[in-house]
């Protein structure tokens, strides 16, 4: 015949097991509130991460130069075409003379 649980039922439990089972409960839900915080951290970081490579994604997308490193490039560039210009010359110069 089946025991019938009601008010009156008793338990008989060592009172060291029940120590051990409030202990094991307390560190269990203390592990579990550490372990959801650090999540929530986690996350809070990464969409901070998340929003700043996408400003520095969209800036990279946007960026041109100002107009006098664009002159500076081209002043460069002319030059460096002279110089060649002038090697040339200055072999031919060699070869000739």
């Amino acid at each position: 015949m089946p025991t019938k649980i009601n008010e009156a039922t008793e338990l008989a439990i060592p009172l060291k097991n029940l120590i051990g089972l409030v202990t094991f409960t307390a560190v269990s839900v203390w592990a579990y509130t550490g372990i959801t915080e650090r999540i929530a951290f986690l996350e809070h970081n990464l969409q901070a991460v998340s929003v700043e490579v996408e400003e520095n994604d969209e800036w990279i997308d946007n960026f041109s130069p100002p107009p006098e490193v664009s002159d500076t490039v081209r002043r460069v560039r002319d030059l460096e075409l002279k110089i060649k210009e002038l090697e040339v010359l200055l072999h031919s110069g060699e070869n000739n003379g």
